[in-house]
Formats: structure tokens, sequence, C-alpha cells
């Protein structure tokens, strides 16, 4: 009897499992699997063939009948430009991932805007649950999307460096906005403004410091290069600026400005054909861990910062041959100069984040100085935005004395390089605007929260320890009672006394 019923629960369960499996792949609606998108990689509508991931809930283990669209907002136009994402459609075994590659490129009159947000549009068999019965299929929209992408860029949608060290939270192109107080791309510094610090002052017309407590940085934009393929090779071509003629030269308290003309050398053939160049000073009397945005890239913005936008104007006709063989693997460096008031840049630590945007510098602990330097990596060419990044690098003594012809190891030299756009071709002369932020912070060293730790773990740490050593000393007065009382015991004059 005992048998009989065992095998009927069994019988019963495999038919309800086979009638479940057999529903949730005919349909989602009775299964009440509901179809969303939760990210969609950057992409860049240039390329053929570019590989799109989307990642949600898509209730399907098969690609058929799915068909994938991007909307690419047009520079000055309400008109978005539609690309298909038909080739390689693939979807994995838990209808979680759905790959793709562009079936055809953006070859629009007014070219992309990569300021704004795209649309990605995901049709696909299964209707989402809708009061109207009458669908037989569904629209997914996701958006914001970004479009971009290139080699050199490590974005991914929802990942920030070490998740913020929980000091920040994760924004748009991975940016860690940190709390009040941290500092670094990745919030891991535990910074103190809490004292107004100096504010930016110009020094020379093309040189301004900024300061900390321990310590004060001159900086100045020095070289300009050109490099084939991006590379540090003996092709570069470099300008020393100080060479150049400046006008139209301005420093006062808000910050500095100057123009170069790179053609009033008449021996020199002028492929920097000018250069503008303008300082901001951002100065608060109050602690300051503001974000400005610029073009989409959120950068940090403290209480003593430095906003530098950089506008070189190339004509490349008057680069080698070798240049336009490597046409759209072209990269220009700018390279900043930076000293200390102790000449000893040399002793800072750098760190370059793995998005190659960001570079911090650290002083020793009798400094407490950290400086940071952060790019916006979205640029434009001709006041076009460009699908291409910006990226910033320290470079090396040896590639300093290379390149520029440093030998002295006293001062530290920062390149921001644009590679040269490859929306058009042949690149014809034009003006290419990049931005950073340089700010200063007074390092907080003696604080325990430098730890990276939250404010409750480092409570349990300290409460945890001050319980561990009034445990210690309980037990060892108890041992210490203990081996009072059997002394006292096997001590033969208390056993003559009783």
């Amino acid at each position: 009897m005992v048998k009989k019923i065992i095998l009927l629960f069994v019988s019963i369960f495999f038919s309800c499992f086979v009638y479940v499996s057999s529903s949730s792949s005919s349909s989602s609606s009775s299964s009440g699997c509901v179809q969303k998108i939760y990210s969609v990689s950057e992409v860049n509508p240039y390329v053929l063939g570019s590989v799109l991931v989307i990642k949600g809930i898509f209730c399907l283990n098969t690609t058929d009948e799915i068909k994938i669209s991007l909307y690419v907002p047009e520079e000055n136009s309400n008109i978005s430009y539609g690309i298909d994402c038909d080739d390689s459609l693939m979807i994995d075994s838990i209808g979680e991932t759905i790959t793709c590659r562009l079936s055809d490129i953006y070859q629009g009159s007014n070219g992309v805007n990569f300021t704004s947000l795209t649309i990605a549009v995901v049709n696909t068999p299964i209707p989402v649950p809708n009061p109207s019965k009458s669908l037989s299929s569904s629209l997914i929209g996701n958006s914001p999307v970004p479009v971009l992408g290139t080699r050199s860029y490590l974005f991914t949608n929802s990942t920030c460096p070490s998740g913020c060290e929980k000091n920040g939270f994760c924004d748009v192109a991975s940016t860690c906005r940190c709390d009040q107080g941290y500092a670094s791309f990745d919030c891991s510094v535990k910074v103190d403004n809490s004292t107004s610090l100096p504010s930016p002052s110009s020094l020379h017309f093309d040189t301004f410091t900024i300061s900390t407590s321990g310590d004060a940085f001159n900086i100045r934009l020095s070289h300009i290069l050109a490099n084939p393929q991006e590379s540090m090779s003996d092709l570069s071509y470099q300008r020393q600026l100080s060479t150049l003629t400046a006008y139209n030269k301005s420093s006062n308290q808000q910050g500095l400005s100057y123009t170069l003309n790179g053609t009033s050398i008449s021996s020199m053939k002028p492929w920097l054909n000018q250069l503008y160049y303008n300082v901001e000073f951002n100065s608060n009397n109050e602690p300051s861990f503001n974000y400005s945005n610029y073009k989409g890239s959120y950068l940090p913005l403290s209480s003593t910062a430095a906003i530098i936008t950089v506008n070189p104007t190339i004509d490349p006709k008057y680069l080698p041959s070798q240049f336009s063989a490597y046409n759209g693997h072209t990269g220009y460096s700018m390279v900043f100069e930076i000293s200390n008031l102790f000449n000893n840049m040399d002793g800072y630590s750098s760190v370059l984040s793995q998005s190659l945007t960001t570079i911090t510098l650290t002083g020793s602990h009798a400094q407490k100085s950290l400086l940071v330097i952060s790019i916006s990596d979205i640029y434009s060419f001709n006041q076009s935005t460009v699908p291409n990044h910006a990226y910033i690098q320290l470079l090396s003594s040896s590639d300093a004395e290379t390149l520029i012809g440093v030998t002295s190891n006293q001062n530290l030299y920062v390149s921001v390089v644009i590679p040269q756009t490859t929306s058009y071709n042949p690149i014809p002369k034009g003006a290419y605007t990049v931005q950073l932020n340089i700010n200063a912070y007074n390092v907080d060293y003696q604080s325990l929260f430098n730890l990276g730790l939250p404010h409750w773990a480092i409570a349990l740490i300290v409460c945890g320890s001050v319980l561990f050593v009034v445990i210690i000393i309980v037990i060892v007065i108890k041992c210490i009672r203990s081996r009072h009382h059997y002394t006292v015991i096997n001590d033969p004059h208390h056993h003559n006394h009783h």
C-alpha cells in the first residue's frame, strides 16, 4: 500500500514537471516571466560588426523572431538614425544575455551626437504583460544607453573600481561619485579639507599654483606631441610651447588664458597651427566635494581646483607621410609639467585608474598632500563630439628624456592623449577640444577611516578589541585566584590549623 502511494506521488510530480516545462517554453504569460533590460554595452556606430551585449530577462532560449535596433541621435537635430544589429545574433541558455553585431553603420549627414543618449529596442515574439491583449510582440526600450566605444576604452555599464570602496556610489561611465571626506577615482583616500586651502593663483601667464596645507604645485602646459599609432616612437613630433609666440595673454584671480601662434617660426612646418589654453580657478572657503559634468563625463571639483580647457588646431598636411599612412591612429599628446615647493615630485607615489582617465599623486606623511588629475575622455573635433576616447598617462623618466629632452627627475610630466578621429577621411585641418580638472586635497593620515572601513565596522573593531582585553583580564584574574586557592589548600600549616 505504501509503495502504491509513493508511486502515485512520483507520477503526479513528474506530470506537473512536464507540464510546467512545456508551458514555460511556449509562453511566458502562464509562467509569470516579465521581460526586462538591465544594461546595454557601449558600441561604436561608425564600425561595422561592433559587438552589442544586452543583459536582462527575455523569457526565451532561441533568437527566432528577435530583432534589435539602435536609434542614434544626430548632431543639431531631433532626428534619430536607426541601425540594425542582426549579425551573429545569440542568446544564452538561461535567456538573460543577448549578443549581436552591427549589420550596418551610421551614414547620416549630421554626425552622431555622442553627448546625448541612444535607445536600444529589442523586439521579441513574447508579449510583455499589458492590458491590451492584441499585442503579438513587444518592444523593450532601454534608455539611456551609451554608444561610445574604442579599443582603448575600458567602460562597463555598472561597475566601478573596487565598488568605490563603499565611500561613494557608481555613476555613469563607471565614475565613482565620492562621499564628502573621500577622494580619488575609487574613493579610497580619506581627505580633510576642513580648513580653507589657499586659492589657486597665477604665477605667470602660462603657469598657475595650486596648494595644500603641506605643499604647493606649479603646473604648466609645456609641450604638445604628435605620434603615429599613439606610440612613443622616434617618429614623434613635438613643439616646446615656450618657443611659440603667445598673444591674448590674461591672468587674474579667476584664472589665466593665452593663445599660441604655431606659424610664427618660419623654419617650422606649422602642424600645430594654433593653441588656445584656458584655466578657470575654483575656490571655495567651505569644504567642497562636488562634480562638474563635461559632455557626460563627471569630473571631481574640490574646494581648491583648476578647470583646464585645451584647444589645439592641427593641420596634418605638415606632418610627415608616416602619419597619413596611419590615418585614424595618430595621437596628439598635451604634456603638463608639474613641480612642487620642495623639488621632490619624484617622491610622490602615482596611481593610474583602470579607465585611464585619472592619475592620483600622493605625498609623504609630512606633506599630507593629494593631487587628483582627471580628464573627460569625451572630446570634440571642430565642435562635434567624436567616437574616440581621450586618456591620460604619466611619462616615465626615459619617455620624458626621449620625447621632450628632459633629464631631471625632480618634476613629473603628465600627458593627455587625444586619438585622431576616424570619422573624417582624409583628416582635415581642425580644432580639438579636451577638458581636465586638477584638484588638491589634504590627506587625513591620522583618521582610522583611512582604512576604508564603514563607521559601524570601525566601531565593531574598537568594541571587540575592548571586550577581548576585558575577557583576557578576567581570565588572568581567575587563574591567579584559582592558583592562590590551590596553594592555600595544600599548605601544611592550613591543615594543622584545622
